[in-house]
């Protein structure tokens, strides 16, 4: 089983964007999806997955503590 992790995308340029993980910043491919800056996406081994709302992150993570 592999786990996607919520992050926030700072910044983006072209297929590839920053993403916010928790306090760390990380570069993901992020061509399987529409999004844009300001936008909450899921992580999985390098490509953002799946666009979620701040909502679902908030979740997320207060399952993960």
């Amino acid at each position: 089983m592999c786990l996607s992790i919520p992050g926030k995308i700072i910044s983006k340029e072209k297929n590839k964007a920053l993403v916010n993980i928790n306090g760390c910043k990380s570069k993901v491919d992020c061509r399987l999806l529409n999004v844009k800056v300001g936008d909450y996406v899921t992580v999985q081994n390098g490509f953002a997955i799946r666009k979620i709302n701040k909502k679902e992150v908030q979740e997320i993570l207060r399952l993960l503590k």
